[in-house]
């Protein structure tokens, strides 16, 4: 079967707006998707990528987990603007279709915008899986091209490779024999069995390599040296030596054409150097890699970022000997990154190679035969690579050279972290920033002002710590501890609310200790006391004024004693008329009683008790009678709801022959489950349920909501992480609606009602283990007819008790009517 699935990337209306086509598939189809990318802000963090990918080659104990974290950012960023939710869902079913068969697949990448082939598509990281795709599966950049596909060239091994270092002495100086060492190590096993023949160009000039060419065959051309990007001619460029030693800047249509003398012309070519896989952003081809690839080379391995010496002997070793035993480029790539994933332990590098290929075959060699006996030996061939001069250094001289050049990376990792150090710390990552200071500070004590700039990491990291458990003590209601947080950062420039949250708190907190004394004093009878605490807490927060209408019973109380210590109409002429029968009523005004604890107790309980009533219990509004009309329609709404699920359930299950699911079910369910049903829980909220209480109205609210996000976000056999979720929380939101309800003064059957019809919403998720599509559509609807047919019997149990209401609060009204009986 075709393993391959093949995404083609075009550039939409406007900067930044992508669109992406499925071409072919494992799986079939051919998805479609579009979607946006920060290209500018991702090419704005290229050379912080490249630090952090070079830094990690430094052995340090807690590197990896930090460092790792922008180059998972960016793969993750890639990979969820990539694969849409379309696209995403063949990339899985591919996926799965290629591991059945015992296959690998191979994700291919055409990039027809010019911007986008900078970017480091390499990282891309699947969240799901939580892995890199390029470890896992092969991954090419495609270029489209003339003569589409070649035939593999037959080989009889072994496979010579042409080596080219060009050190000119303008630029930045490479070890030559060290560079050659490098690449003859990572080649000792394929050159040892025959399978590779390595031959070295002596000095790197055009002619030179031109010569070396024409001396051919040559299937491979390794190149080793120093590359850029010409904004100028929007191409990539690589450095030669020229006649007078120093460079000679070969645009990569000029190599394209050095290379095309030999015959057969490479299939292969590796430029390892720093910028060979750099991209323009107007043309496509621009890059070295890319113009390379179109002019005719089969495949070009390049390095996107600077890698360091062990890493390119990783992967060189791991790449020729995959190509050396017959596998595919693309998989000799991955074989190659799998290679420098194993030194040092931790190390990033494999994100630099990236692959580029010319049409559809990825077999770029036959092996026609078995591998031949190596003809020279390794002097020899040392020697034959110099031009017959063996021009091997004394060891001393050989041993400084070498101590300088590992000095000379060493200082390149380090200055590579230290940049990736201070960049955390400018983003406000501080706790990544210390980590790495201290990994700084551990390779190289008192490197520049590491230690300062950690030590100002430490600070903000401390601040910032105080300053986010203020902020959660404010949230919790712990007044004092949030205030004292906010003390500590006040005079920090970085916290300007710091100030204002203080005085907040310190006033909050005030209110609290006045809202407790005020209930200590009614609670003791203590009613002027009262009184007073009110006036300053007015003074304070005039909302606070009066909590739990506390205030307001202390003046009822004082107005009541008042009342009783003056002597009323009848008792002063009861006093006359004692004076003038010889004897005198003298009023005595009754004792003030001792009143009972008031801590929290509404004015209307007070009020209700002196008129001899049973006091309220339950919070303001909790207890307010049901509105019928409402509850009414709600369940209507509840039962027509369940009632057409229920029929569709019952129809898919044994009457459909055509999977109505897949052709209207789906949408038929969203809209009962995540419109009709939530407009149904909506009227009884109106109603009055749970309570009338705001928790009750906040919890009421969510099961609306959560009720809609759930059935929106569809029942299909593809169900997102999202519809799942919501699934239980709006089982949550309905548990406690229902306890809710059954606390209030409403009857336990309007919490049943509330209950069940929302718990058993997860029942829908049930299903067999088979692994045929029908069967996992037969067992949803088995399931979801359960779902419905609570909901319908719930919708027709609120219908019910609405007319019941009814006839209650008629039978009330005909009581209290002028002239009617009383109840009780």
């Amino acid at each position: 079967m075709d393993c391959d699935i093949e995404l083609e990337i075009d550039a939409g209306s406007a900067r930044g707006e992508y669109t992406v086509h499925v071409v072919r598939a494992p799986a079939g189809g051919h998805a479609s998707g579009a979607f946006t990318l920060d290209v500018d802000g991702i090419q704005d963090r290229l050379p912080q990528l490249e630090a952090t990918v070079l830094a990690s080659a430094v052995a340090a104990r807690r590197t990896l987990p930090i460092a790792e974290v922008a180059v998972r950012e960016v793969g993750q960023e890639l990979f969820q603007a990539l694969f849409t939710r379309e696209v995403y869902g063949t990339y899985r079913a591919s996926l799965g279709a290629t591991q059945h068969s015992g296959q690998q697949l191979r994700v291919v990448l055409r990039l027809a915008a010019p911007e986008l082939a900078m970017m480091p598509w390499e990282t891309l990281f699947d969240p799901g899986t939580e892995t890199y795709l390029c470890q896992t599966e092969p991954l090419i950049r495609h270029i489209p091209a003339p003569d589409y596909n070649q035939n593999p060239l037959d080989v009889a091994p072994p496979l010579r490779i042409l080596g080219i270092v060009a050190s000119p002495r303008d630029l930045p100086a490479l070890d030559v024999e060290t560079e050659k060492d490098h690449l003859g190590r990572a080649l000792a096993g394929p050159m040892s069995e025959g399978r590779v023949e390595l031959v070295w160009s002596k000095t790197g000039t055009w002619d030179d390599v031109q010569s070396m060419l024409l001396a051919g065959p040559w299937h491979v051309v390794h190149f080793v040296g120093h590359g850029d990007y010409d904004p100028r001619t929007d191409e990539g460029r690589i450095a030669l030596v020229g006649q007078d030693g120093r460079a000679a800047m070969v645009r990569a249509v000029r190599l394209m054409a050095l290379l095309s003398v030999a015959s057969p012309r490479p299939r292969l070519v590796v430029l390892n150097s720093c910028s060979s896989g750099e991209m323009g952003q107007t043309d496509l081809f621009s890059g070295t890699a890319a113009a390379l690839v179109r002019s005719g080379i089969g495949a070009v391995a390049a390095m996107q970022f600077a890698i360091s010496d062990a890493a390119a002997i990783a992967f060189a070793h791991g790449f020729y000997a995959a190509i050396a035993n017959g596998r595919t480029v693309d998989e000799a790539a991955r074989v190659g990154r799998i290679s420098v994933m194993a030194s040092p332990d931790g190390t990033l590098e494999w994100v630099t190679p990236a692959l580029y290929v010319r049409g559809g075959s990825t077999q770029l060699f036959t092996l026609t035969g078995p591998p031949r006996a190596p003809a020279y030996s390794e002097s020899t061939t040392a020697a034959a690579a110099s031009g017959g001069q063996a021009a091997v250094p004394p060891p001393a001289v050989a041993n400084t050279e070498q101590a300088h050049t590992d000095q000379a990376m060493k200082r390149a990792q380090l200055r590579a972290l230290y940049v990736q150090a201070t960049a955390e710390l400018r983003a406000r990552r501080f706790e990544q920033a210390v980590e790495l200071f201290e990994d700084l500070l551990t390779l190289e004590p008192g490197y520049r002002d590491a230690a300062t700039q950690r030590d100002a990491a430490r600070r903000r990291l401390e601040l910032a710590r105080i300053y986010r458990e203020a902020l959660q003590a404010e949230e919790s209601g712990d007044w004092l501890a949030a205030a004292d947080g906010f003390a500590l950062v006040l005079d920090d420039p970085e916290y300007p609310q710091a100030a204002a949250r203080k005085q907040d708190c310190e006033r909050k907190q005030r209110v609290s200790d006045l809202e407790g004394e005020l209930r200590y004093h009614s609670s003791q009878g203590s009613w002027q006391a009262v009184l007073d605490v009110s006036s300053e807490l007015a003074s304070v927060d005039p909302s606070a004024a009066d909590p739990g209408g506390l205030a307001t019973a202390a003046r009822a109380e004082i107005e009541k004693a008042k009342a009783k210590q003056t002597p009323s109409a009848e008792e002063s002429q009861t006093d006359m008329a004692g004076t003038r029968g010889s004897y005198t009523t003298v009023y005595q005004p009754p004792p003030q009683p001792r009143a009972a604890p008031l801590a929290g107790v509404p004015a209307s309980n007070i009020a209700a008790a002196q008129a001899g009533q049973s006091p309220v219990t339950s919070q303001p509004g909790a207890s307010a009678p049901l509105n019928a009309v409402p509850l009414a329609w709600g369940g209507a709404v509840l039962a027509v709801a369940g009632g057409l699920g229920v029929c569709f359930a019952v129809y898919f299950l044994w009457f459909d022959d055509n999977y109505w699911y897949e052709s209207g079910g789906d949408a038929s369910l969203r809209i009962l489950y995540g419109l009709v049903t939530p407009l149904g829980y909506l009227l009884l909220a109106v109603a009055g349920l749970p309570d009338r209480t705001i928790i009750g109205r906040l919890v009421m609210a969510g099961v609306v909501v959560s009720g809609a996000v759930f059935g929106l976000s569809g029942l299909n056999y593809s169900v997102e992480l999202t519809a799942v979720v919501f699934s239980f929380v709006h089982a949550g939101f309905g548990l406690c609606a229902g306890i809710l309800a059954m606390r209030s003064s409403q009857s336990r059957l309007m919490g049943w009602l509330l209950l069940w019809p929302t718990l058993s919403v997860p029942l829908v998720w049930v299903q067999d283990k088979g692994v045929f599509l029908e069967s996992w559509y037969r067992t949803h609807a088995y399931f979801a007819l359960i779902q419905l047919f609570v909901v319908c019997a719930a919708g027709m149990a609120f219908l019910v008790a609405s007319r019941r209401l009814r006839a209650r609060s008629t039978e009330r009204t005909e009581n209290d009517a002028p002239g009617g009986v009383r109840n009780g």
